[in-house]
């Protein structure tokens, strides 16, 4: 079994700005329609730019993982989702690129960790890999 973990931080107000400029090209670039409806249920948009400044940490997080990072070997930004599990934690969708190269991996099991405070948003990824 191996160990594999990725980790991101991200400056939200680099989201607030994303929003107040109203940038919907970046923000469908970058996220799913699902994780956008997500992001969009908060009426303000500071926990608006917090949900998003998380999953994107949370896409770098998972990339780094993986040890490709996104944006390389064919791996888009969207093919890395954060959905909630049953209990409604975070967790991982891959699909695409991403998908593939975990199974080359011989990923089993993925974890993720969201957190924001201070004007910062973080996330940690730890996949466990059977090759």
């Amino acid at each position: 079994m191996n160990v594999h973990c990725g980790v991101d931080i991200v400056d939200v107000s680099r989201f607030v700005k994303i929003l107040e400029e109203d940038n919907k090209p970046y923000i469908d670039k970058c996220f799913t329609e699902d994780e956008i409806r997500y992001c969009f249920t908060a009426k303000a948009v500071k926990a608006r730019a917090e949900r998003l400044a998380a999953r994107f940490a949370a896409k770098e997080a998972v990339g780094k993982a993986l040890g490709t990072g996104v944006m390389t070997e064919g791996i888009g930004l969207r093919d890395i989702e954060v959905i909630k599990n049953e209990k409604g934690a975070p967790d991982v969708k891959l699909t695409g690129a991403a998908k593939e190269h975990a199974e080359l991996l011989g990923v089993c099991s993925i974890s993720l960790s969201l957190s924001h405070d201070g004007g910062m948003a973080v996330a940690n990824c730890v996949m466990l890999s059977e090759k």
